[in-house]
C-alpha cells in the first residue's frame, strides 16, 4: 500500500499528466492526496477528476503541504511527487513497492529532448546516487515521523535535508525507474544561471528565494 502526496501551487496547466501517469500504473493499491497550497487557479478542480483526497491550505508553502499530506496518509510507504513530475513507465509503483530502502528517489529524464538537457540530467542522475532527490522522494512514514518530517526552513533543499536526516541511521537508495520532470525553470532561467544559483544556495551564500514558474 502506498500513499502518494502531491503538493500543488497553481499547477492546473501541469498536474494532469502527472495524475494520468499515476492512474495508468499497473499497481493500484494506493491512495492519492493532492495538497493545494495557496492556489488561486483551478488546480483543485482538475485534481478532483482523479481523487477525492483534496486538501486546501491557504498558505503557499510546499514543506507544510508535504507535511500535511503525510499527516493524513493511511499507509506507511509515502511518495512525495512534484505536481509537474510524472512516471515514465506503468510499472513504476510496482518497483517502488518492492524497494526495501528506508528513503529513496528515482532517476530523472527531462520533458524536453535536447543534447544540453540530456547531459544535464546525466549529471543530475549521478548526484541522485549521493543523496539528491528532486521531483520525487520515497520514505517510510515511521522514519518520516521520527525526524519530524520536512523542515519548513530548508526550501528549496527540503528533499535533500530529509534524506540526510533519515539516512544517518537508515538505508538510502535510488529505485531503478524514471520520472519525467518539467524543464520550465531551466528554460526560463537557463542551465548556467540555475546551476550557479544552486551552488550559491548549497554554500549558503544566497537566500532561499525560489519564485514559482507558471
Amino acid at each position: 500500500m502506498i500513499s502518494i502526496i502531491i503538493p500543488a501551487y497553481n499547477e492546473e496547466k501541469y498536474i494532469s499528466p502527472t495524475l494520468e501517469s499515476i492512474k495508468s500504473q499497473n499497481f493500484k493499491n494506493y491512495e492519492l492526496i493532492v495538497v493545494c497550497n495557496g492556489c488561486s487557479d483551478n488546480t483543485s478542480k482538475v485534481s478532483k477528476k482523479y481523487t477525492e483526497n483534496i486538501v486546501i491550505l491557504k498558505e503557499a508553502n510546499v514543506m507544510k503541504a508535504k507535511n500535511k499530506g503525510a499527516s493524513i496518509a493511511k499507509y506507511n510507504k509515502l511518495i512525495f511527487l512534484d505536481a509537474d513530475t510524472k512516471f515514465r513507465n506503468k510499472n513504476a509503483l510496482s518497483k517502488i513497492m518492492k524497494n526495501n530502502k528506508d528513503i529513496s528517489t528515482c532517476f530523472f529524464l527531462p520533458d524536453k529532448i535536447s543534447l544540453k538537457y540530456i547531459l544535464f540530467f546525466i549529471i543530475k542522475n549521478i548526484s541522485s546516487l549521493f543523496g539528491a532527490g528532486n521531483g520525487i522522494l520515497i520514505c517510510d512514514k515511521n522514519n518520516f515521523d521520527r525526524v519530524n518530517g520536512f523542515n519548513i526552513h530548508k526550501y528549496p533543499l527540503e528533499n535533500r535535508d530529509l534524506i540526510n536526516k533519515i539516512r544517518k541511521n537508515e538505508k538510502f537508495g535510488v529505485v531503478n525507474t524514471f520520472v519525467i520532470t518539467s524543464m520550465r525553470r531551466h528554460n526560463q532561467w537557463g542551465l548556467y544561471s540555475l546551476n550557479y544559483w544552486g551552488k550559491k544556495l548549497l554554500l549558503r551564500k544566497k537566500n532561499n528565494q525560489y519564485e514559482p514558474i507558471r
